[in-house]
């Protein structure tokens, strides 16, 4: 017989209580002198026999209660092999095995690599089970070859093919399985083993996506922890793009962040970048313990199109982690539609048409068309990348939910307000963007009274980089008098980057994402009524900015699948044709057309990191894949920390740490915790029939009996 929670037995101390009571009630009969004690020294003599006899009688049976209690909670069992014996289980046991084999298992301690010591452990466990056992190993990562019950040879044939994999993580998922397979065999005992390394984030992505709908049917699980404490561990942890406005020719910036995980320095790393294939630069990386850096890089696009790359990362003990792809993808042509408002008189003038009308005849990058509100139903708003919405007094419902579904799906809105707009009308518009609100406005439109500029400009802008030549820090530019501008807040909670401020502070153009796109909200529209910019020389390469920056929803990473989720994309693109790659392997994904476009799904568990290549028809889409950075963090929980952070999820057995146990030593460790049968139930009947016997006793046994009443 084994115990669950040993640890309980320290609460036998209570049997103390009895014992003390016991001593405390223990009094000697005081003597009285008497002339003939003859009868009465006799009589008192087998009084205290029995008085004692009862004492110590009810004594045992309290102190025996009291043990059988405590020992219930620590919860006592008989291993597989005792309790087939003794016909304790009833049925066929299935035994459940849920290893983790994610890249953190690739760790090396003095007892050896962490996946052979969860395997030895599983093997323990297999081998000192009951004849009649079946088994089901599930790995926490990758995909699950088998999922079926195995017996004792094949499961320790499939055991032993176990590697830690860089793919994708599924604990909750995996433990869903596992529970649902145990559920499923009616007529047999079932009981699941979790080992692991017992990793923090690894355990949290546990904890945030575990549900059981039906807690009674649970099997109990007993989690067994692997391995020493963390190791030391260095990634590249994030590649972004610092531009917005791509094109060829156009330099765009590619910001590369590295970070040590470890409690450790990190010294003699290097990260380079390289792009199709050519390396374009290299550092120098040094690192304290949890610091991160972030490292830029340049890059030329030479042509439109999509360019690979990928960040590599040198030095260091654990590998897995050192690469991170993503792709820049260069337009040959962005398609632009600017939607007007004329007005009931059709007096009204649009200021942003002249911009685009150049930029369309001096052969750029961007192919704009006008309409008016009343035509936009003649226009496929899905052949556009962005829409500007210039002045509209009203925007329809129906239009509405357009919009919404156009930025979801990855493209740029530019709303730009009419001096006879609504605010509330606005507001209910940009809300279901979560971009914020008007809450007033500043001075009166066409007073021509100044109540505020633009804020001065700072070389380096991120609508204006390379457009003025400068040798200071701030650009000497004549900025542009504003007589009327609406106010603008953000919602608490929401995200959102000011690109424009005023010389007062509040924010004149304000960047949002939304889905998988972006909108631009300003405070101000372009007509003179609102400001002097239209007469400026500042205004024709602010605007194009703009509109570039619109048009710009795709930044490197923003097309990425990370690893230990279902693929589930939707494209605007309806396509007759769908071929997927990974890293040269043809993938088959389930394909669905709707009115939003072609909603491509796949459960992406096998993946590894790399390139994923789609083609819709004739168009191509490049997403990079990679691992959760999660996986870098190789920071373990304790034991007690362990098993606080799962009892509130699973039904709990224990927590069993074999950390630098030897073979033999997980062999009796093991050997200790087989689940056979669970007996802490016998234990309580035990406990109530001594309570039972101690109130019987003490209210029936005499102390004299009726002969000696009598005499």
């Amino acid at each position: 017989m084994s115990f669950l929670n040993p640890i309980l037995f320290a609460a036998l101390a209570a049997v103390a209580i009895p014992v003390i009571i016991h001593f405390i009630n223990f009094r000697k009969p005081r003597k009285i002198a008497f002339s003939t004690l003859a009868f009465f020294q006799e009589l008192q003599k087998s009084t205290i026999r029995r008085l004692n006899l009862k004492r110590y009688l009810l004594l045992a049976l309290r102190v025996l209660g009291i043990a059988m209690l405590v020992t219930a909670l620590a919860r006592p069992f008989l291993p597989p092999q005792i309790s087939g014996w003794l016909g304790a289980s009833s049925g066929q046991q299935v035994i459940a095995l849920l290893i983790d084999n994610g890249p953190s298992m690739m760790q090396i301690d003095e007892a050896g690599p962490y996946m052979d010591q969860a395997k030895t452990a599983a093997r323990e466990v297999i081998e000192q089970s009951s004849d009649d056992a079946r088994f089901l190993i599930v790995p926490s990562h990758g995909e699950v070859e088998s999922g079926r019950i195995m017996r004792r040879a094949e499961a320790l044939r499939y055991l032993e093919d176990l590697e830690p994999l860089n793919k994708g993580g599924y604990p909750a998922e995996r433990m869903r399985l596992l529970q649902e397979r145990l559920a499923d065999q009616p007529g047999q005992s079932g009981h699941a083993y979790w080992i692991s390394d017992a990793r923090k984030t690894h355990l949290q992505k546990f904890k945030d996506n575990y549900n059981n709908d039906d807690p009674e049917s649970e099997h109990s699980v007993t989690f067994i922890r692997v391995g020493d404490d963390s190791f030391q561990n260095i990634s590249v942890a994030s590649v972004e793009l610092t531009d917005h406005v791509l094109g060829e020719g156009i330099p765009v910036g590619v910001a590369v962040t590295v970070k040590n995980f470890g409690d450790q320095p990190a010294y003699n790393s290097y990260l380079s970048l390289e792009i199709d294939g050519e390396r374009m630069g290299q550092y120098d990386v040094d690192l304290e313990a949890g610091q991160e850096k972030e490292l830029l890089f340049e890059v030329i696009p030479e042509s439109p199109g999509t360019i690979g790359g990928k960040a590599i990362l040198e030095g260091g003990t654990y590998t897995f982690d050192h690469k991170r792809y993503f792709s820049i993808d260069v337009p040959e042509s962005r398609n632009v539609l600017l939607i007007g408002d004329e007005g009931e008189d059709r007096s009204r003038r649009s200021y942003l048409k002249p911009v685009l009308d150049a930029v369309s005849e001096t052969g750029t990058r961007v192919k704009a068309e006008t309409t008016d509100m009343r035509n936009i139903r003649d226009h496929e708003l899905d052949n556009f990348d962005a829409l500007i919405l210039e002045s509209p007094e009203q925007i329809p419902d129906y239009l509405q939910a357009e919009l919404v579904q156009f930025v979801q799906q990855g493209r740029g809105l530019f709303f730009v307000p009419s001096e006879k707009g609504s605010m509330s009308e606005y507001n209910r518009f940009l809300s279901q963007f979560d971009a914020g609100s008007y809450s007033g406005m500043r001075g009166t439109y066409g007073r021509f009274e100044e109540v505020a500029s633009f804020q001065p400009l700072s070389e380096g802008h991120i609508l204006l980089d390379d457009v003025f030549q400068s040798d200071e820090d701030e650009l000497r530019i004549d900025m542009p008098t504003i007589y009327h501008y609406l106010r603008y807040d953000r919602d608490a909670g929401t995200s959102g980057t000011s690109l424009l401020r005023s010389n007062l502070d509040e924010p004149l153009f304000v960047e949002h994402r939304f889905g998988d796109g972006m909108i631009l909200v300003g405070t101000m529209g372009f007509s003179p009524g609102w400001s002097n910019l239209s007469i400026k020389p500042l205004y024709a390469p602010l605007v194009y900015r703009m509109i570039l920056y619109a048009v710009a929803w795709e930044q490197g990473g923003v097309r990425e699948h990370t690893l230990g989720r279902s693929f589930d994309r939707q494209f605007a693109d309806i396509g007759t044709s769908v071929t997927m790659k990974l890293n040269g392997d043809e993938i088959r994904p389930e394909t669905a057309s709707g009115g939003q476009g072609l909603r491509v799904r796949y459960p992406a568990v096998e993946w590894s990191p790399g390139w994923l290549e789609m083609n819709l028809d004739e168009k191509k889409y490049v997403i990079a894949v990679n691992q959760d950075i999660s996986e870098s963090d190789f920071t373990s929980l304790s034991i007690t920390e362990t098993e606080e952070f799962l009892e509130e999820s699973l039904s709990l057995a224990g927590v069993l740490d074999i950390t630098g146990y030897s073979e033999s030593e997980i062999r009796t460790a093991m050997a200790d915790i087989s689940f056979g049968r669970e007996i802490w139930s016998l234990f309580i009947i035990i406990a109530l029939a001594f309570m039972i016997a101690e109130c019987i006793i003490s209210k029936t046994y005499k102390t004299e009996t009726g002969a000696d009443k009598q005499a």
